[in-house]
């Protein structure tokens, strides 16, 4: 799918995964926002509010459309997707494309299981 990162290498045994993709120089949106590297350390790149900024309307759109289609695609194959923020989206381009969708076929539990979890009525 064009809104999936590409992979150029995977393999995994009993206790541990790998998965290795290209470096992109854009980063990720999450690095978009922080107007941040993506070589920079973590707390460098994302501890000063400051730095903050917004999308244009314009971005907001076009990686919102992107990030449904590849959503509606991942959900009419049956493939659960719960890893959804914006350090999981690289940007390519003008050009979003989603990361780690290997975490469920892993077994990691989704991002949002603890906000889950807190209502009785939702499996």
């Amino acid at each position: 799918h064009p809104y999936i990162y590409k992979i150029t290498f995977a393999t995994a045994n009993e206790s541990s995964a790998l998965v290795i993709r290209p470096f992109c120089e854009k980063g990720t949106l999450k690095d978009l926002i922080y107007k941040a590297k993506p070589k920079d350390p973590f707390l460098k790149k994302y501890c000063n509010p400051k730095k903050i900024q917004g999308l244009e309307l314009q971005q907001i759109k076009t990686y919102g459309r992107q990030i449904l289609e590849v959503l509606k695609f991942l959900h009419e194959k049956g493939f659960p997707y719960g890893h959804l923020h914006s350090a999981n989206v690289m940007l390519d381009g003008d050009t979003c494309k989603l990361l780690d969708l290997e975490n469920s076929l892993l077994g990691l539990p989704s991002f949002y299981r603890s906000y889950f979890s807190q209502f009785r009525k939702i499996n």
